[in-house]
């Protein structure tokens, strides 16, 4: 005897019911990141009490939709005692969809930790750099050549610091 009733249908309808509000929710905070993720069970520092909460709500709302689909073939007697299996489901939903929004955050931060830790890697080479021109200078012309770039460089860092010694007693003599 065949039912379309049976659990398998009724499992994957309202995991993807729970799935699909809890995306909803996730699209709209997307585009609105000042509305908060309401529709979530693992994002709460309880759990227990999230799982009863979220179970509770998706029972009530199972309950109150079922006369809804009721039909010919099926009464709402049926549609009622199937109610506390579905709202399972529905909360089921929901948690898959909190695991993918952890994940893809857990990914991100990941992202964010890699592209710093490649930046100081990038900085520390460019500043090992000027120590390995100055080892590869290994003829005389080209140790005069990066010694003379060395002065060139120290000569500049000394005019500019005159220089802004210079206007600073400027200004202060003009007080």
């Amino acid at each position: 005897m065949e039912s379309t009733y049976d659990l398998l249908n009724q499992a994957i309808t309202h995991i993807l019911i729970g799935f699909g509000l809890a995306l909803v929710n996730v699209i709209i905070r997307y585009f609105a990141p000042a509305i908060p993720q309401f529709i979530t069970v693992l994002g709460w520092k309880r759990l227990r009490r999230a799982l009863i909460a979220a179970y509770l709500i998706a029972l009530v709302l199972e309950l109150v939709t079922s006369p809804i689909f009721s039909s010919a073939l099926h009464p709402v007697s049926i549609e009622l005692a199937w109610s506390p299996y579905q709202a399972i489901f529905n909360v089921l939903g929901v948690i898959v969809m909190d695991l993918i929004v952890m994940a893809w955050n857990g990914m991100r931060s990941g992202a964010a930790v890699g592209r710093r830790q490649l930046a100081s890697a990038r900085d520390r080479a460019a500043e090992g750099l000027s120590d390995v021109g100055s080892r590869l200078a290994i003829t005389p012309e080209g140790r005069e050549e990066h010694a003379a770039k060395e002065r060139a460089a120290t000569e500049a860092a000394a005019n500019t610091a005159a220089e802004r010694k210079q206007r600073m007693d400027d200004r202060l003599n003009n007080y």
